[in-house]
């Protein structure tokens, strides 16, 4: 029952925090604005991860992480309740999103990580793995259906509301919280210093835990053009309303679905590495074929495929990091990893903005499609020590 209450708050509030970041990024879409200002947007959502997540990896590392959870899942309530008070202001200085976004971003520094880290107190230690990718998986769905869920909350809804009901389904979220059990021993550990030397000593001794954070950086990249330029690109080329815009997205939920229920059976193989250097390499060619026939169905079939390979990558890589890590580095190991996580797309969602804006929509996903598929090829060969993990 104790993990049933706390899998129902995950799943809440997971999808809750990116139906905010995709209704808030469409909502910046919406009224005019000065040139990559979605791209913007998008950024400074996840600009805070960079710039404090050593503090909210001490945070996990030394304090209660119920309680932390709790405080900054907070903060989520509050910047959704923000733009459902003031959307109108927000309409009229567009600017004013900036710091609501950054403010949101805060809290997901923790929440994120927070979330994952709870696992190692609540799960059996010897089903730790599976529940990793579980959680994951929850993680992994939300954000690919929200798109649906979002478009279709939208032909009933104005911004204003649905940023209320997001910041109400937070509350609900944090309720069940309150009920979960847990026995949390890592904030016990004497000792632990508010500094990134023990865990970049680690990475530095475990050159596969390494690789594996190059590996989501790369497998990140792909998801910032998808979130910024994806859906401009299914409104403006393909010419479809909000609700069908959804419908067209939706399948890469489904995929990120299947490819986490994969990764279930995967996580027991011996030689995940050199899976995930290939779904790498796949994932790459798919990327490609979102954009050059100017067919929804075959963009959705696209996002698909790309969602099973994203599934099973972004499952078995943290999957990877909770097993290798030691308990003292733990939640600050889990917080660099939601850097490299949520801080890339941003970073790629921002350049993607801006080249849509130089080049065009297409010729954007082109130049980075062959960015990719590039940097996944030559992955493969020289990460030769995960490829043999």
């Amino acid at each position: 029952m104790n993990l049933i209450l706390f899998y129902l708050s995950f799943g809440i509030g997971t999808l809750a925090g990116s139906s905010f970041l995709y209704t808030l990024v469409i909502f910046s879409q919406s009224f005019p604005s000065f040139h990559g200002f979605s791209g913007i947007v998008f950024f400074c959502l996840f600009l805070p991860f960079p710039l404090i997540f050593l503090g909210t990896g001490y945070l996990l590392d030394r304090y209660s992480k119920k309680w932390i959870l709790f405080s900054f899942q907070a903060i989520h309530v509050l910047a959704a309740f923000l733009i459902f008070y003031f959307a109108d202001s927000f309409a009229g200085n567009p600017l004013y999103l900036l710091p609501v976004a950054f403010l949101n971003g805060i809290a997901m520094t923790t929440v994120l990580p927070g979330r994952m880290a709870i696992l190692r107190d609540i799960a059996p230690h010897h089903r730790l793995v599976f529940h990793t990718i579980a959680g994951n998986l929850v993680l992994i769905l939300f954000f690919g259906i929200n798109p649906v869920i979002i478009g279709s909350l939208k032909e009933s809804f104005n911004f204003s509301e649905l940023f209320g009901l997001l910041g109400s389904m937070n509350i609900l979220s944090m309720i069940l919280l309150i009920f979960v059990r847990i026995t949390e021993v890592t904030h016990k550990i004497e000792g632990i210093r508010f500094n990134f030397s023990e865990v970049k000593n680690f990475l530095l001794h475990d050159i596969v835990s390494r690789q594996v954070m190059y590996v989501a950086i790369l497998t990140m990249l792909a998801l910032g053009p998808i979130q910024v330029l994806l859906p401009l690109y299914v409104r403006d080329v393909l010419g479809l309303g909000e609700f069908s815009r959804g419908k067209v997205l939706a399948p890469l939920g489904i995929g990120l679905f299947f490819g986490g229920a994969i990764s279930m059976v995967l996580h027991k193989r011996d030689n995940k590495g050199r899976i995930l250097l290939s779904l790498l390499i796949f994932s790459s060619f798919v990327f490609i074929g979102f954009f050059p026939f100017q067919k929804a169905w075959i963009t959705s079939l696209s996002l698909l495929l790309f969602g099973i390979a994203g599934g099973v990558l972004s499952s078995l890589l943290p999957a990877i990091l909770q097993k290798r890590s030691e308990d003292r580095v733990r939640g600050r190991l889990l917080s660099l990893y939601m850097v490299c996580f949520q801080f890339t797309p941003a970073v790629s969602g921002l350049v993607s903005a801006f080249l849509g804006d130089a080049f065009g929509i297409i010729e954007a996903f082109s130049y980075l499609g062959g960015f990719f598929l590039f940097a996944s090829i030559l992955s493969f060969f020289v990460y030769s020590e995960l490829r043999e993990a």
